[in-house]
């Protein structure tokens, strides 16, 4: 599958570019904790949008899990960070992050693209509000699932000492209660999910391209 992002047809990035950016971060402590800065970031801005966006008493259990484990993951993501690096920042500022304004492009650009396409549906406010908080966290959990899952692998060979497995659980868990809420709430959930892929796999690419520019 090609990707169409603003005219242009940009190619979907495979596992093997992946594990090739990953493992040249690895190589560098500063880089890499950089990395780990901007992975601390992503979760922490899922966490705030999961707040942000699920407001009044409707709130599940789901929900304040699934946003108190992404402020988890940012703080772990950030605990590394210092530890790979320990005269690394303690902040998010853009010196402490690798490409950190495109990987918050990625983010604001997919939730944009969901929240807009949802909108122009006949979709009730509120159930819109949760539509997108599940298509957003969906697209997201599967992409992150091919990184951390190359991460892990490149983390394991070099011997580094730091493990994935529980975070990759997680966002698994995740990823099925999404599936299911979704299945459950929209019927055009095949078809629709079909469309926002080929778009979010345009959005990542714009970002690594951003990443692989850096690293080279």
């Amino acid at each position: 599958m090609v990707s169409k992002l603003g005219g242009k047809r940009i190619s979907p990035v495979q596992r093997e570019e992946i594990r090739t950016v990953l493992n040249r971060i690895l190589k560098n402590p500063s880089v890499h904790s950089k990395w780990l800065n901007t992975l601390s970031l992503l979760e922490h801005i899922g966490s705030r949008k999961i707040h942000a966006s699920q407001t009044g008493t409707a709130i599940s259990e789901m929900v304040l899990r699934h946003a108190s484990e992404e402020a988890r993951h940012a703080a772990f993501f950030k605990k590394l960070a210092l530890q790979v690096h320990p005269e690394g920042s303690e902040n998010y500022d853009e010196g402490s992050l690798l490409v950190g304004t495109s990987a918050v492009f990625y983010f604001q650009r997919l939730d944009s693209m969901v929240n807009r396409e949802l909108s122009s549906r006949e979709i009730p406010s509120f159930s819109r509000k949760f539509l997108c908080y599940l298509y957003v966290t969906k697209l997201i959990e599967e992409r992150a699932g091919i990184v951390y899952e190359e991460y892990e692998s490149c983390l394991r060979e070099s011997g580094n000492g730091i493990s994935l497995r529980t975070i990759l659980k997680e966002e698994e868990n995740h990823l099925r209660e999404m599936n299911h809420h979704l299945e459950e709430q929209d019927p055009d959930f095949r078809s629709r999910t079909e469309e926002f892929r080929e778009k979010e796999a345009g959005f990542f690419a714009k970002f690594f391209a951003s990443l692989k520019e850096k690293t080279a």
